[in-house]
C-alpha cells in the first residue's frame, strides 16, 4: 500500500470516481449533452469546487511525505490544478462512455491508501458541494497537462494551505481541524527523520 516504492515506477494510488443522481431519478445528473463540455452545470460546479480547494484537500488524500512523490509527469496524477477528459496526466479526469460519448463521472487521481478514507471522502464531497452551492463556473479544459497553477509539492505545504482554508476547517470543526493538522505535522516530521536515518545507514553500508 506504500504510495511510492521506487522513483522508477508510477507508484500505488487509490483513484476515486464521483457522479450523482437526483433523488428518485435514475438519470446520471453529471452528464448534459446540451453543454459544450458534455458536463452538466451541476457537474461542472462540482469539479470546480474540488479544483478550488484541491491544494488543501491533498492533506487528506495524500497524507504522508511519501504520498507526494507520486505527484508529477508519468505518475498518472498530474502536477497542476487542471481538469480534462480522458487524460491520465491530470488530477481530475472526466470519463467518457465509449458507447454514448457522454461524460459519466469525474476521477480524482490524487489519492492513495494511506488516507483516512472517511475524512477524505467527506472533505472531497464537501468541496464539490461547495462548488455546486455557489454555482461556480467550471474553468476551461486544458490540452496541456502541465499548464495551470502547480500543486503543493509536500504535505507540509498542503497543511499550511489547509490552515488558511476557512471552509474546509468549518467542515471539520475547530477541534478536529486543529488535531488533524497537529497529528499530520508530527507524522510528517517523524517520517522525514526516519528517512534521513535510513539514507544515512545506506550511505554508511
Amino acid at each position: 500500500f506504500l504510495p511510492k516504492t521506487s522513483m522508477m515506477t508510477a507508484g500505488n494510488g487509490l483513484h476515486l470516481h464521483f457522479s450523482f443522481r437526483n433523488v428518485g431519478s435514475k438519470a446520471n445528473m453529471f452528464s448534459d449533452p446540451k453543454e459544450a463540455t458534455g458536463i452538466s452545470q451541476e457537474g461542472g460546479s462540482f469539479i470546480e469546487g474540488i479544483l478550488g480547494h484541491l491544494p488543501s484537500l491533498l492533506s487528506f488524500s495524500l497524507p504522508t511525505n511519501n504520498s507526494f512523490r507520486r505527484i508529477g509527469p508519468g505518475c498518472w496524477t498530474g502536477s497542476t490544478i487542471v481538469w480534462s477528459t480522458e487524460d491520465k496526466e491530470v488530477p481530475l479526469r472526466v470519463c467518457i462512455d465509449l458507447d454514448t460519448n457522454q461524460a459519466t463521472n469525474v476521477e480524482l487521481k490524487l489519492s492513495d491508501a494511506t488516507a483516512n478514507i472517511y475524512l477524505e471522502i467527506a472533505m472531497i464531497l464537501s468541496a464539490g458541494m461547495d462548488g455546486m452551492k455557489n454555482k461556480k463556473k467550471l474553468r476551461p479544459m486544458v490540452t496541456d497537462a502541465t499548464s495551470g497553477a502547480p500543486l503543493p509539492q509536500s504535505l507540509q505545504e498542503s497543511l499550511d494551505l489547509l490552515k488558511t482554508n476557512e471552509f474546509l476547517k468549518s467542515v471539520l470543526g475547530p477541534e478536529l481541524s486543529t488535531a488533524y493538522v497537529a497529528v499530520r505535522e508530527s507524522e510528517a516530521e517523524l517520517e522525514k527523520s526516519l528517512e534521513e536515518e535510513v539514507m544515512d545507514a545506506f550511505n554508511k553500508a
